[in-house]
C-alpha cells in the first residue's frame, strides 16, 4: 500500500514538472509543424509520400527529450539518492517514470494523430488505413520508443547528452525503412530484421502492411507481425532500462538476477579482528596509514544511554588510498555533533556515509541500535546537502508535502507537521513561492525543513549556513536549535564561531583520522593559545609611532610574545594564559598612554582549530610572491587570438565526450553515403538532416562558456570580444575540413551520384559550409538562455525550420522559369539558412545552373555572406551586453570610481545612487544582507552586467583587471597548469613559465599543477582562481566572496596574499564577503548595502563612531547559572556605569553596553577575571571590546526589507492557470487550421 502512494505522489510530481517547464510548451511546436508539413506535402506525388511516412515517427520527438532531461536529472544532481535514502521505493520510482514516459509520448502524439485523421491523411497513396490500427499502432509505438529512451537513460549521466542522442536516433532511425524500397521494392530477411530492435521500422511497415499508402502486400509482412514486434521492443526495452539503470548506478551487481531469491550475505569485518588473523596485513599498506595521531585528546562523555550512531574501526578506502582510517565515534540523542577539518581531510566521506549515500570498506557501523547494512533507518532520517537539491519548479509547501508523502505519512498527520516545519524553519510566508524565487537564506531553510519531516530522528547538515550573512546564518543556528530536542544532529562547517554556537561536541578530522573530539570549551582549553589583544589606530603612522613602545610593554609579560600587524591600522598580541596575572598592568599602561581602541579576547575555536592543524603540517607559504606579478599585462591580439585557439584545442583534446560528439556524425554520413548509391538526391537530404541534427557540436564549448561565465569572464579580463569569436571560427575549419575531405572520399569510392567528377567542389562546400554553420548555430544558441534550452530545441529547430520547412518551400519555389520574386526569395533563403544554400550548392537541379544565381560559385557566396552576417550579430550581440567601463580617470587619484550607479531588473530597482571610491593600497569591504544588491553591484563593476543609470570608472579598465567571482571559470579536464599557462597568455605575462612555477611553489600546489580541475578541492579552486586574478600583474582586483567554504587555514592564507598584494603591488581590491570577521581584519574602508543602498560607508573606527562611543563586554555563564550572574553584574556595575544590556542570541551568554568614557578597561578586566571567574566560578570566559564589525552591521543590517514576496505571490497564483491557457492555445491553433 505505501509503495502505491508513493507511486502515485512520485506521479504528480512527474507531471507537474512536465507541465510547469516552458521547455514543454516550447517543444510542443513539433507535433504541430510535423501534421502542417504532412499535411503540406501530402498530396504532393510520390516525394510527399516519402516525407509522410518519416514524419509520423517524429511528432514525439521533443517531449522524449525533455522527460529524458528530468529523468537524468534526477540522477545527476542526486534527487534520486536522497529520495531513496528517506525512504522510496525503487519499485514505485521505476514504475513512475515508465508511466509517466509513456502518458506522456502518447498525449503529444494526439496533437499529431487526431488533425492526421480529420485531415484524411490515412486515405492517401493508393490504399486506405483502417483507424483502429492507426491508433493501436501508434500507441504501441509510442510506448516503444519511450522505453527505448528509458533503456538509453540508463549509460549516461549528461541530460543533455542523452536527450540530444535519443533527438538524432529517432530521425536518424526513420529512414532504415527506406531500404525495403531502395533501388525497388523488396522482402528480404534483412531488410525486415530491423523491425525487431527499432521502433521507428516496426511502426512505418505496421502502417504499410496496412494498405496505407500502397496498395501491395507482397513486400510485407502479417501486421500482427509487427506488432508483435512492437509489443517485444517494450518489454525489452523496459527490462533492460531496469536492470542496467539499476547495475551501473552501482546499487546492483552484474549478476544480481542470480541471487534473486539468495539471502543478502554481505558482510564487513571488523577490522581488530582481521589483523589479529594476519598479522602482515600492516605491510601491504603505507605506514603511515597506521601511525597513530600524536597527542589525541579525547573527551568523556557522561552516559546519555544508547547511542544513536556508533562507529567501529571504520575505513574507507578510494582508490587504493584510505581516505578515513580506523575511525570510532558515538553521538547521542539531543546532541548536535560537529566535524571539522581542512579541504579534503574526509568530512564528506565521512557524511556520506554515515547517511547510507555511500559506502564504507571496513568496519562496523550502528544506526538507531542497528546495522546500516539492514537499511531500515531510511525513514528515520533527514539529509540537508551542501548544495540545495530543490525543484525549481515546485514551492516550499509541494517539496514538504512531496517529501512527506514519500514516507508514507497521513494527510492530517503531515498537515500539521507541516505547518510546525514551517513555523520552525521561517518559512511561512514564503510556503506559496516556488524554490527558484527564494532568497539563497531560504533555500538553505527550506533544505532543512526536508530534512525535518516524518520526524527524522537523526539529520545529516552539511555546511548549513554555507554562503550565508550573518543575520541569515543566525537564523540558520536558531532552526537547528530548536530542532535538537529529542534528535540526534551531524553537521560540518567552516565557520568556527557556528561551531562554538551549536555543537555539543566537536570531533576534528586531520588526514582521515579524528585527532581529537569533545566540548568546544574542552577543544580550547586543550588546545588554547591564549588571550587575544587587539589595538586600532586612527592611521598607519600613529600605529608606526606606538608599534615599538607596545612591543616593548609585552615583553614585559613575555619575551616570545610578538606583535603582529594584523591589518593596516591593526596590531594583533596572543598574551599566554599563565601570565594573566600581568595583564592589569599592561592595560593600565595602554589605557593611559596609547591613543588606540583595543580589545581583549579568549582564544576562539579557530585558534585552537588552528593550533591542532599545526601539528600535522603547514604549507610554507612566500607571502612576496607578488614580485613575479609586478609588471603590467600587456593586450595583444595576436596573442590573444592563438591562446584562445590553443584552449579550445586543449578542451577537445582532453575530453572523450567532446570527441565524441565531433566524430559522431561520421559514421552518419557514412550511412548517408550508402542511401545515396542509388539516388544521390538521398545521400543530400540525410546529410544536412545529420548536419541538423548534430549542429549542438559547433557550440558546445560555447555555450559551457556562456554556462559557466567563462566567456564573461575573459572579457572582463581583457579578452577582445571580435577575438574570442574569430578564435572559435578558425578552430571550427579543421573539423570542417575532415568532415568535407572524408565525405568527399566517400562519394569517390562510392561513386554516389555525379559527385565523384567533383570532388574538390564537394570538398570545398563542405568545409565552407561547416564554418557557416559554425556562425549560424551560435547564432541561434543566443534564443536560449541555458544549456538544456540549446540541447533540446536548438537542433529540433534547425531540422525542422531551417531545413525541412526551407526545403520544401526552395522545392515550390525553385523552378524552371520561375517568377524574379520567387528567385529573389531563394537567394534570401540560402543567406539566411546554410542548408539552403548547401543543398542548392550540391547541384540536384542541374537545369537551373544557367542561372547565375543557383550557380556552385553564387552558394558558396551566399554561406560565406550568411556566415559574416551571423558573426556580425554574434559581436553586436556581445557588445551590447557587455558595455564597455570608462576609463579616463584625469580628475581623480582613486583607481575605481562608483558613481550614482543604478540597477533596474523589471520594475524593481534592486541598487540605487550608490557611490564610492577605492584609492591605491586599499582593500574596500562591501558588506550587506542577502538581496542587498552586493552581487548585483560586483557583477556591473565587473563587467558581468549592465547598469541602468550612473557611472564606473576604472583606470586601465582594458588590461589592468583582477577577478575571483563566487562561480570558478575553470574547464573541468583542464589541469591548474593549463589555465594559468592559458589566462597568462591572455594578459601578456612576461616570463610565464618562470611566474607559474614560482607562483605554484608558493602556495605549496607545484606538485599538483598537472591535475585536472575537476578533482580539486575547493581551496585548491580557490588558490588557482587568485593566481589568474595575479598572473600578469593585474592591480585592480575584484573578488566576490573568495574565501566561502574554505578551512581556515586557506582563509588566512588568502587574506595575507591580499594585504601583501596591497603593499608589493599598489593592488586596489574590492572584496564582498559575508564574513565579518575577515572584512574587519584585512579592509581599509568598509562599505555596508542595505535595500540596494550604501548606507554608510568609513574606516571601522569611523562606523565604531557612527553608533556612539561604546564599549562592550561578554560573558559565558556556567550552565544553570545565567540568571545568578546577571543579578551579580548588575548589581555590582549598574550604580557605577550607565550598563545597558545588549540581545545576546548565543546561549548562555550575556552582554553589556558601557559608554566609554565611564570606565577603565583594566579595572574592568579586573573584576571579571578575579570576582566572576576566580572567586564566584560563575563564568568560564570573558570578552572586553569597542563595537566590533559585527555589531556596526546588525544595527544596519536589521534594516533590510523583504520585498516583492507581493508580485511572486501574484504570478505563482497565476501560474496554476499556465496548463489550461496554453492548451486552450493549442486547441484555438487547430481550430484556425480546420
Amino acid at each position: 500500500m505505501n509503495q502505491m502512494n508513493q507511486l502515485k505522489t512520485l506521479l504528480g510530481k512527474n507531471f507537474t514538472l512536465h507541465f510547469r517547464s516552458k521547455q514543454f510548451w516550447i517543444n510542443l511546436y513539433i507535433p504541430i509543424l510535423s501534421v502542417i508539413l504532412s499535411i503540406f506535402v501530402a498530396y504532393k506525388t510520390n516525394l510527399g509520400l516519402f516525407f509522410l511516412i518519416i514524419f509520423v515517427c517524429l511528432s514525439n520527438n521533443g517531449i522524449l527529450r525533455q522527460s529524458l532531461v528530468l529523468l537524468v536529472r534526477e540522477k545527476s544532481d542526486q534527487f534520486k539518492l536522497l529520495q531513496y535514502q528517506m525512504g522510496l521505493s525503487s519499485n514505485a520510482y521505476y514504475a513512475s517514470w515508465i508511466i509517466t514516459f509513456y502518458v506522456m509520448t502518447i498525449g503529444v502524439s494526439l496533437i499529431y494523430l487526431i488533425p492526421f485523421i480529420v485531415f484524411g491523411l490515412h486515405k492517401v497513396g493508393y490504399g486506405q488505413l483502417k483507424i483502429v490500427i492507426l491508433i493501436l499502432g501508434q500507441n504501441l509505438y509510442c510506448c516503444a520508443i519511450a522505453s527505448l529512451a528509458l533503456f538509453l537513460s540508463s549509460f549516461s549521466k549528461n541530460s543533455n547528452k542523452v536527450s540530444e542522442l535519443i533527438g538524432l536516433l529517432n530521425v536518424v532511425l526513420s529512414f532504415v525503412v527506406i531500404s525495403n524500397f531502395v533501388p525497388e521494392p523488396k522482402l528480404t530477411f534483412i531488410g525486415q530484421l530491423p523491425t525487431l530492435f527499432l521502433p521507428q521500422t516496426a511502426y512505418q511497415m505496421l502502417l504499410l502492411s496496412s494498405n496505407w499508402l500502397v496498395n501491395s502486400k507482397e513486400y510485407f509482412l502479417h501486421p500482427g507481425i509487427y506488432i508483435t514486434c512492437l509489443i517485444i521492443q517494450i518489454i525489452g526495452y523496459t527490462l533492460g532500462f531496469l536492470y542496467f539503470d539499476q547495475v551501473l548506478s552501482g546499487s546492483k551487481k552484474f549478476f544480481f538476477l542470480c541471487n534473486f531469491c539468495k539471502q543478502n550475505t554481505k558482510t564487513y569485518t571488523n577490522f581488530v579482528d582481521e589483523q589479529n588473523q594476519n598479522p602482515n596485513n600492516r605491510e601491504q599498506e603505507p605506514q603511515q596509514f597506521y601511525r597513530p595521531m600524536l597527542n589525541i585528546q579525547y573527551q568523556e562523555v557522561d552516559n546519555q544511554g544508547e547511542p544513536f550512531i556508533q562507529v567501529e574501526n571504520m575505513w574507507k578506502k578510494i582508490d587504493n588510498q584510505n581516505i578515513i582510517k580506523s575511525l570510532n565515534m558515538e553521538i547521542y540523542q539531543n546532541e548536535i555533533y560537529c566535524l571539522l577539518g581542512p579541504n579534503g581531510a574526509g568530512k564528506s566521506t565521512l557524511m556520506n556515509i554515515l547517511s547510507g549515500l555511500s559506502e564504507r570498506s571496513k568496519g562496523k557501523i550502528n544506526i538507531l541500535g542497528q546495522s546500516i547494512d539492514n537499511k531500515q533507518f531510511k525513514n528515520q532520517i533527514g539529509i540537508c546537502l551542501q548544495k540545495d537539491i530543490i525543484y525549481q519548479e515546485l514551492n516550499v509547501y509541494e517539496h514538504l508535502k512531496f517529501y512527506g508523502q514519500l514516507k508514507g505519512i497521513l494527510d492530517e498527520e503531515l498537515q500539521q507537521q507541516i505547518n510546525y516545519i514551517l513555523d520552525v524553519c521561517q518559512l511561512k510566508n514564503e510556503s506559496n513561492l516556488k524554490s527558484q524565487q527564494l532568497s539563497g537564506g531560504n533555500k538553505r531553510k527550506l533544505s532543512l525543513a526536508i530534512s525535518l519531516i516524518g520526524n527524522s530522528k537523526i539529520v545529516f547538515l552539511d555546511e548549513p549556513s554555507s554562503g550565508m550573512d550573518a543575520l541569515t546564518r543566525q537564523q540558520i543556528w536558531e532552526v537547528i536549535k530548536k530542532i535538537r530536542l529529542h534528535r540526534a544532529i551531524i553537521m560540518t562547517t567552516h565557520h568556527m564561531e557556528e561551531a562554538d554556537e551549536l555543537a555539543t561536541r566537536v570531533g576534528i578530522l586531520m588526514n582521515g583520522q579524528l585527532v581529537t573530539q569533545g566540548t568546544p570549551d574542552f577543544i580550547k582549553l586543550n588546545f588554547g593559545v591564549g588571550y587575544h589583544l587587539q589595538m586600532d589606530f586612527q592611521d598607519q603612522n600613529q600605529l608606526l609611532q606606538e608599534k615599538p613602545k607596545i612591543q616593548t610593554q609585552l615583553q614585559k609579560i613575555d619575551s616570545y610574545t610578538p606583535v603582529i600587524q594584523c591589518a593596516p591600522t591593526s596590531l594583533k598580541s596572543v598574551l599566554p594564559v599563565k601570565q594573566i596575572h600581568m595583564f592589569h598592568e599592561l592595560l593600565m599602561y595602554l589605557e593611559q598612554n596609547s591613543q588606540s581602541k583595543f580589545s581583549l579576547q579568549l582564544n576562539s575555536l579557530e585558534d585552537s582549530y588552528l593550533a591542532i592543524d599545526y601539528q600535522y603540517g603547514t604549507q610554507n607559504i612566500d607571502l612576496d610572491v607578488q614580485h613575479v606579478f609586478q609588471q603590467r599585462p600587456k593586450i595583444v591580439f595576436k596573442a590573444q587570438l592563438i591562446s584562445l585557439i590553443q584552449r579550445k584545442v586543449q578542451v577537445l583534446l582532453s575530453s572523450t565526450d567532446i570527441q565524441m560528439r565531433y566524430a559522431l556524425p561520421l559514421p552518419l554520413i557514412f550511412l548517408a553515403v550508402l542511401f545515396g548509391m542509388q539516388y544521390s538526391f538521398l545521400f543530400v537530404f540525410f546529410y544536412l538532416g545529420i548536419k541538423a541534427l548534430t549542429s549542438t557540436l559547433y557550440v558546445m564549448i560555447q555555450i559551457e562558456d556562456k554556462d559557466t561565465k567563462i566567456k564573461q569572464y575573459m572579457y572582463s579580463s581583457g579578452v577582445n570580444i571580435h577575438t574570442y569569436w574569430l578564435s572559435n571560427v578558425i578552430t571550427d575549419i579543421l573539423p570542417s575540413f575532415i568532415e568535407g575531405l572524408f565525405t568527399a572520399i566517400l562519394l569517390y569510392i562510392y561513386d554516389v551520384g555525379h559527385f565523384r567528377q567533383y570532388f574538390f567542389e564537394v570538398f570545398f562546400l563542405i568545409t565552407i559550409f561547416g564554418v557557416s554553420m559554425s556562425c549560424f548555430s551560435n547564432c541561434l544558441s543566443i534564443l536560449y538562455q541555458n544549456q538544456q534550452g540549446v540541447y533540446i530545441s536548438s537542433p529540433l529547430l534547425q531540422f525542422f525550420v531551417f531545413f525541412l520547412f526551407f526545403f520544401i518551400i526552395m522545392l515550390f519555389i525553385v523552378q524552371p522559369g520561375s517568377p524574379i520574386g520567387f528567385n529573389m526569395i531563394s537567394m534570401l533563403l540560402m543567406i539566411i539558412s546554410p542548408f539552403s544554400a548547401c543543398y542548392m550548392g550540391f547541384a540536384m537541379s542541374p537545369i537551373l545552373l544557367n542561372l547565375p544565381i543557383f550557380s556552385y560559385f553564387s552558394c558558396i557566396i551566399y554561406l560565406i555572406i550568411g556566415g559574416i552576417v551571423y558573426f556580425l550579430i554574434l559581436y553586436s550581440n556581445d557588445k551590447n551586453e557587455y558595455k564597455q567601463i570608462q576609463a579616463n580617470m584625469d580628475d581623480t587619484d582613486a583607481l575605481v570610481d562608483v558613481q550614482q550607479l543604478t540597477k533596474k531588473q523589471g520594475q524593481v530597482e534592486t541598487v540605487h545612487n550608490l557611490s564610492f571610491q577605492i584609492k591605491p593600497k586599499e582593500i574596500f569591504g562591501l558588506l550587506g544582507p542577502n538581496g542587498a544588491g552586493k552581487s548585483t553591484t560586483f557583477n556591473m563593476i565587473s563587467k558581468f552586467d549592465r547598469p541602468t543609470t550612473g557611472k564606473i570608472r576604472i583606470r586601465d579598465i582594458e588590461t589592468n583587471l583582477g577577478l575571483v567571482p563566487q562561480f570558478c571559470p575553470f574547464y573541468p579536464t583542464l589541469t591548474i597548469y593549463q589555465h594559468l599557462i592559458i589566462y597568462g597568455t591572455l594578459k601578456g605575462q612576461e616570463n610565464l613559465t618562470e611566474a607559474i612555477e614560482k607562483y605554484l611553489k608558493a602556495l605549496d600546489m607545484y606538485e599538483i599543477k598537472d591535475r585536472q580541475v575537476q578533482f580539486l578541492s575547493g581551496g585548491e579552486r580557490r588558490k588557482v582562481q587568485l593566481g589568474i586574478a595575479l598572473i600578469g600583474g593585474s592591480n585592480r582586483l575584484f573578488m566576490d566572496e573568495p574565501t566561502t567554504g574554505l578551512d581556515p587555514k586557506s582563509r588566512r592564507i588568502i587574506q595575507q596574499i591580499l594585504l601583501q598584494s596591497t603593499i608589493n603591488n599598489d593592488a586596489s581590491v574590492l572584496l564582498t564577503t559575508h564574513s565579518l570577521q575577515e572584512a574587519q581584519s584585512i579592509c581599509n574602508k568598509i562599505g555596508i548595502m542595505v535595500n540596494g543602498y550604501m548606507i554608510t560607508q568609513g574606516t571601522l573606527n569611523e562606523l565604531r563612531a557612527q553608533l556612539g562611543e561604546q564599549a562592550r563586554f561578554s560573558v559565558k555563564c556556567n550552565i544553570g547559572r545565567k540568571e545568578q550572574v546577571h543579578q551579580t553584574i548588575w548589581l555590582q556595575l549598574s550604580h557605577q556605569f550607565q550598563l545597558q544590556p545588549i540581545f545576546e542570541y548565543r546561549d548562555n551568554y550575556l552582554s553589556y553596553q558601557i559608554p566609554s568614557g565611564q570606565f577603565k578597561f583594566s579595572q574592568l578586566f579586573q573584576y571579571l577575571q578575579v570576582e566572576l571567574k576566580s572567586k564566584q566560578l560563575l563564568i568560564t570566559e570573558f570578552q572586553i571590546y569597542q563595537p566590533n564589525l559585527e555589531q556596526i552591521f546588525a544595527f544596519y543590517a536589521s534594516q533590510q526589507i523583504v520585498r516583492g514576496n507581493e508580485n511572486l505571490l501574484i504570478n505563482n497564483g497565476e501560474n496554476e492557470f499556465d496548463f489550461g491557457n496554453r492548451l486552450r492555445t493549442i486547441m484555438a491553433f487547430f481550430c484556425i487550421i480546420w
